[in-house]
């Protein structure tokens, strides 16, 4: 029986295919053999988008127009855990979701959320093929055929007031994603964890049902959280992942030869993410601070580093294959 989630996915998605049309509304490419929709969450024009376009253009030129991957952003084809259901169904081809969205079905991401488990971008680039070498079967077993991970952006502090050190942020309330990891990362430094969802943020910032909460750094420009929390704070202790999938059904349709493209493709734009992202952010934080934000950068991160630890502890216990994993990350530090 489909939730309805996944019949709203369903029915938007064949809509789109009965019309035969693009995401801007043109004729999709009637020559094309294969063609698959990719959903995405973020606006057109966001980094994940430009190069989720770039990566269909690759494709479709690299296949002589026979696979065609047209680009739907804004959740136009639903949310993100709509579009992994429809990506099972069949109804979706494609996707870059979060990585925690799909942590039902793949309970092993959950090490991706773990505190400082990077240590610059540079280290999560290295981590992705052999972590996608690892995870593969994992995700045909549930429907998903995986392509890889790219970085969404490290998560940063958005506040009422300044941080500098663990001590500061002791019984403060911090809005945290509704994740058990993400609630005992900042019990653990002696927060006061509260879960919210992310539309009621900003809301809850203003009227000070929260004093703090993690983020992205164009999320801070974007939806204005500077103005009711004018202290960024960027300490990097957990990164955002975006995890590229693509229906197991489909991808088996393809020829081996077409396959080999789309996994290499998705690889190199997986690669150059991080640099069109870190440029993104720089402008994002640019023009908040023009508007009043205070920028700060912890240099030293060892006390935070420290205190968030037994975190590891505690649930890399509870992860499947958190081991094996935990090794890869290691390894790729190296």
């Amino acid at each position: 029986m489909l939730i309805p989630g996944a019949l709203r996915t369903v029915a938007i998605a064949t809509a789109v295919f009965c019309l035969g049309l693009s995401p801007d509304g043109s004729p999709a490419n009637a020559a094309a053999k294969y063609t698959a929709k990719l959903s995405l969450d973020v606006q057109k024009g966001n980094p994940k988008e430009v190069i989720a376009s770039q990566f269909a253009d690759k494709v479709r030129q690299a296949t002589k127009g026979e696979v065609d991957i047209q680009v739907f952003p804004n959740s136009v084809l639903g949310g993100e855990r709509e579009a992994a259901e429809g990506i099972r169904l069949g109804s979706i081809q494609m996707g870059i979701l979060t990585s925690s969205v799909l942590t039902s079905w793949m309970p092993g991401l959950q090490v991706l959320d773990l505190p400082f488990l990077f240590n610059d971008d540079a280290h999560a680039i290295a981590v992705n093929r052999p972590l996608t070498k690892a995870l593969s079967k994992d995700f045909e077993a549930q429907g998903f055929r995986l392509l890889g991970f790219s970085i969404n952006g490290a998560r940063e502090l958005m506040s009422r007031f300044a941080i500098e050190k663990p001590a500061d942020v002791k019984g403060k309330k911090m809005r945290v994603l509704q994740s058990p990891i993400h609630i005992a990362l900042w019990k653990a430094v002696g927060a006061n964890p509260v879960p919210i969802p992310a539309p009621e943020v900003y809301n809850s910032l203003q009227t000070g049902v929260v004093d703090f909460f993690d983020n992205t750094a164009t999320n801070y420009l974007t939806f204005k959280f500077f103005e009711v929390a004018p202290y960024y704070v960027k300490l990097d202790h957990v990164y955002a992942m975006g995890t590229w999938v693509v229906a197991e059904a489909w991808w088996k349709r393809l020829p081996a030869e077409y396959q080999t493209i789309i996994a290499d493709i998705a690889l190199q734009s997986q690669d150059s993410l991080p640099a069109l992202q870190q440029k993104e952010d720089d402008a994002a934080l640019a023009e908040t601070q023009r508007r009043g934000a205070k920028i700060h950068v912890i240099k030293d991160k060892s006390e935070w580093r420290t205190m968030m630890k037994p975190v590891w502890g505690e649930f890399s216990a509870k992860i499947p294959n958190a081991k094996e994993s935990l090794a890869i990350v290691e390894a790729a530090a190296k």
